[in-house]
């Protein structure tokens, strides 16, 4: 592997960390905001009137560039990986398939990743997204006691 690559990687995983803390920052923040106790005081409040879609997105729009260059140094980084690996010499196509195991293994790898992100489009598609985050808030505020 290259010193290039390396360094990719690594930039790969420290984007990563700053996203995964970003949006924990923003799903923190939205929670906290709307767990105040002026949001509950009037009768017949429901967590769908607390938690407004367009507050949510809003919020999240604030770090919606970093997300996006997060996604693009992914696909650099994978673009630069498969030139790395057509520089290698190509295996024999004639041996025999069970000397080639590596190629069904990333084959079943793809299908799973399409069919996990086809069922993850379904399920926001579906309004699965929205019944998570309250069926959350509702666990959080009622079982956990927070609140």
């Amino acid at each position: 592997m290259t010193k290039g690559l390396r360094v990719m990687r690594w930039l790969v995983a420290a984007m990563t960390v700053l996203v995964c803390l970003l949006l924990v920052w923003q799903a923190a923040d939205i929670y906290l905001t709307g767990n105040r106790a002026e949001n509950f005081s009037a009768p017949g409040v429901r967590v769908e009137q607390v938690y407004a879609r367009a507050d949510i997105a809003a919020r999240f729009g604030r770090i919606a560039p970093a997300v996006y260059a997060y996604l693009a140094l992914v696909a650099v980084a994978l673009v630069w990986q498969a030139a790395a690996r057509e520089k290698k010499p190509r295996p024999d196509v004639t041996a025999p398939a069970e000397a080639r195991p590596v190629k069904r293994l990333a084959a079943a790898r793809l299908i799973l990743l399409a069919a996990g992100a086809a069922l993850v489009v379904l399920g926001i598609l579906n309004g699965g997204a929205r019944d998570v985050l309250v069926k959350a808030v509702n666990i959080c505020t009622e079982c956990i006691g927070l609140g």
